[in-house]
């Protein structure tokens, strides 16, 4: 065998091939031409690369082309030993979790003893270290490897891995050289018991449909393509060779386009579109006959609006059925609109939306979202109690009454007929009307959403935990005592009951207690600058 050409042979005794993948420093590329270069000597590597600012060219050179790259200039060539042609699947777990003996290579044999006060060695027991890799090495027992990042190529056993490491469950290939499907199948086959499959960072060929590559992934339920610069198309092909999904990932793909999923994702329960160019709520209700999916994260997505114009207000849409949980954040969401829309889900529970400052200041902002929202029983990773619930609901009674009004609200039950306009800003209204009451006259003064009007700066102080110090806080004088108190909850981490009082900065007197929790704070005349006190057993 010629010098070249055992540069081509990786430590298994595999040879590289066109279409294989390769790494070179910190460089990732895929094998597109191996062969000669005129007028020089010796075998080259035709490479494109996975950043198509590393390479100089597009597959041609002195007018000759050898390969095609997708970019002007990601190609280039390369002498196969200045590649790094990557490793079978077994040696990089041998490598990871095998036996480190006394001595062995990557060992220093002096860190196992010390000197006694004899000036005698004395043997170190190395219970922890030695202990976990005892039993990391027991390979037959292993049920969570990851063996990202270490240039794992494939296998090329059909049974090296179900004699050695038949456990098991999840395994974590991650950025890696696999190249493609039935590579990726050749190692989960030997896997009975394997559950969850990470190949986030791997460029994969699209998928083929052949016997053994159906069999491989029969039992997998997990599924992660993050990074991997695919198509929601291309996802859909791979997934159909999965099917009893139940969990996929794949985010940070540059989606912007999506389709409905006809023959595979019917098990699918939670899926991670985090972090892709959709910008359109259109897309997102092509998912909306994944009968089974609890949970969605679209956070990090250019989504502007949402609506479902299959069912008027006030009454439930039939997409996503079983939704419960819907993370959001980082969107361009700038309208009350779409959040009434999400009360027609039918089962929403959890909704992380992040902070939407355009629209009041946080603690108002979440008053209104639980209000409008049903079902929500957690909102933004805090949960919503029944009390909580309660206070908002009467609080926006209270706050959009005088609309009501305006409308053809009347607390008069008979004559109660607010006009379509006020009704679809606020479907919910009515229903909070036969839920608590119509608010009386009293009740209701015309209060300015915008934070320079309703916002006043108060100082929060517990002389329990001093450590704190004085916080400031701006709050909006519409805040109830109950909101008020949920806030100071969580400042202080607080599981127990405390009261609340305070004192103002411009006349000296006896604390003013806040005895009743629907009550506004301004109720108790709060003024910029006075001092909430937190005090409990």
């Amino acid at each position: 065998m010629a010098a070249d050409d055992a540069d081509l042979v990786r430590p298994d005794g595999s040879i590289l091939e066109v279409g294989d993948r390769i790494r070179c420093d910190v460089n990732f590329g895929t094998v597109k031409y191996i062969g000669i270069v005129p007028p020089t000597k010796g075998v080259w590597l035709g490479i494109e690369w996975d950043d198509p600012t590393r390479g100089k060219h597009d597959g041609s050179h002195e007018g000759v082309r050898y390969f095609q790259t997708s970019h002007p200039n990601s190609g280039s060539f390369l002498r196969p030993k200045k590649a790094c042609l990557g490793i079978d699947c077994f040696q990089a777990i041998q490598s990871r979790y095998g036996i480190q003996k006394h001595g062995s290579a990557g060992v220093n044999t002096e860190t196992l003893y010390v000197l006694d006060a004899d000036n005698r060695q004395t043997v170190v027991e190395m219970v922890g270290a030695e202990k976990v890799n005892l039993m990391q090495s027991q390979l037959n027992r292993l049920q969570e490897v990851s063996i990202r990042d270490m240039d794992v190529y494939g296998t090329q056993s059909d049974c090296e891995l179900s004699q050695n490491t038949p456990s098991i469950q999840t395994l974590d290939v991650s950025r890696n050289l696999i190249a493609s499907w039935p590579m990726v199948a050749k190692i989960c086959q030997q896997l009975p018991n394997l559950q969850s499959l990470f190949l986030s960072e791997n460029k994969l060929h699209a998928p083929t449909y052949s016997t053994d590559v159906l069999k491989a992934f029969k039992a997998v339920r997990n599924l992660y393509l993050n990074k991997m610069s695919s198509s929601w198309h291309e996802v859909l092909q791979c997934c159909s060779l999965f099917p009893i999904l139940e969990t996929l990932y794949v985010s940070a793909n540059a989606m912007q386009m999506l389709e409905e999923p006809q023959c595979c994702l019917q098990q699918l329960t939670t899926l991670s579109l985090e972090n892709n160019n959709i910008s359109s709520w259109d897309e997102v209700m092509k998912l909306g006959k994944l009968q089974q999916l609890e949970t969605l994260v679209i956070t990090d997505n250019p989504i502007e609006r949402i609506y479902f114009p299959d069912v008027p207000y006030r009454k439930k849409s039939q997409l996503f059925p079983k939704l419960k949980h819907l993370y959001i954040t980082l969107n361009k969401i700038s309208d009350w609109a779409s959040i009434n829309e999400l009360n027609k889900l039918q089962n929403l529970e959890d909704l992380g939306f992040g902070s939407l400052p355009h629209l009041g200041a946080a603690e108002t902002v979440r008053e209104i979202v639980i209000a409008k929202i049903g079902n929500l029983t957690r909102f933004n990773r805090t949960d919503v109690n029944e009390q909580e619930r309660k206070g908002a609901e009467i609080d926006y009674l209270k706050k959009f009454g005088p609309d009501w009004l305006k409308a053809g609200g009347n607390q008069d039950s008979s004559k109660d007929n607010p006009d379509i306009e006020f009704q679809a800003q606020h479907p919910r209204f009515c229903h909070l009307v036969s839920k608590w009451g119509a608010p009386e006259n009293s009740e209701m003064v015309q209060q300015s959403l915008s934070l320079k009007d309703n916002l006043i700066t108060i100082k929060i102080f517990s002389p329990q935990d001093p450590e704190k110090g004085v916080m400031e806080k701006k709050l909006p004088s519409t805040m109830s005592v109950q909101k008020l108190k949920t806030l100071i909850q969580r400042i202080f981490r607080l599981d127990k009951d405390f009261t609340l009082s305070y004192i103002s900065h411009k006349m000296q007197g006896p604390e003013i207690e806040f005895d009743n929790e629907l009550r506004q704070i301004s109720f108790y005349s709060v003024e910029n600058g006075d001092t909430i006190q937190v005090k409990w057993r």
